[in-house]
């Protein structure tokens, strides 16, 4: 008898006929056989199979959605929605210590750098929200090695979720 996949429907299918085909036989059935049929059972009808063949991907703030195709860029949205209304009234000319955000090209160039408050990562990384301190940040999340990253941004709480949405599709769609 093919072996199926603990945990598969089909390879509970295939215990019952086997199970049924050595009692038609007049066989005695093994406690082994018998065995494997319940667990197999016992696995499909309670969802541990599921469970076991589930990858968790992770917190859903730090996952792209593979859904978004269309490239968000700074220059088109992000600039105007986010960084002139949230941030460029610290971040800007006049103290660009941690970054100015006071025009999109300004904006590209700050984002660009490796991070001052987690050396090894980048302001934004495209197309990894993990890596990006931007978006760290902005969700108020450590580092991936558990660093602390100084707060969440803007002060005094998080974006809307629409405005974090913008944000979050256009480091997964490339940062550009």
């Amino acid at each position: 008898m093919n072996e199926a996949p603990v945990g598969s429907f089909d390879g509970v299918l295939r215990g019952f006929v086997f199970l049924k085909q050595v009692r038609a036989r007049g066989l005695v059935c093994t406690k082994g056989a018998m065995r494997s049929t319940i667990v197999a059972c016992f696995v499909v009808l309670t969802g541990c199979g599921q469970m076991m063949m589930t990858v968790d991907a992770g917190p859903p703030e730090l996952i792209c959605d593979p859904a978004v195709t269309t490239p968000v860029t700074l220059s088109a949205t992000v600039q105007a929605q986010i960084f002139d209304k949230q941030c460029k009234s610290c971040h800007n000319a006049f103290d660009a210590s941690n970054g100015d955000y006071s025009d999109a090209a300004r904006t590209a160039a700050a984002v660009a750098k490796n991070s001052k408050v987690a050396p090894g990562l980048k302001v934004l990384e495209p197309n990894n929200l993990g890596k990006s301190v931007l978006w760290l940040k902005l969700n108020n999340r450590k580092g991936p090695a558990g660093e602390t990253l100084g707060g969440v941004m803007p002060p005094g709480g998080a974006l809307p979720a629409d405005q974090q949405k913008l944000v979050k599709d256009w480091i997964c769609t490339g940062g550009t």
